[in-house]
């Protein structure tokens, strides 16, 4: 008989420092889920990263709209008025 092994095995730590007013929220939040603190803060900071990086990784539009966007993509380049000079002055950290 086969054993069932995990795919992967936990190895890396992320430790941190909170109130225990936060802690004791965790806590019960985790309970109340039926799950570790641990498991609990993983699983909701994973969700909340994958979130934050949605918008930098995923671009979604209805089909009509993707097949404009598309459209605009492959058409020759075309120049901007007064880019040229907006490239060529200051940038914002330059003016800090």
């Amino acid at each position: 008989m086969a054993i069932a092994r995990p795919a992967s095995r936990k190895v890396d730590r992320l430790e941190l420092r909170l109130e225990p007013d936060r802690r004791d929220l965790l806590d019960a939040a985790a309970s109340a889920s039926g799950m570790s603190t641990s498991a609990f803060v993983l699983e909701h900071a994973t969700e909340a990263a994958q979130r934050a990086l949605a918008d930098r990784t995923l671009f979604v539009l209805p089909a009509e709209r993707w097949n404009a966007f598309v459209e605009l993509l492959d058409r020759d380049e075309q120049p901007v008025e007064g880019l040229t000079a907006l490239l060529a002055g200051p940038s914002v950290e330059d003016l800090e």
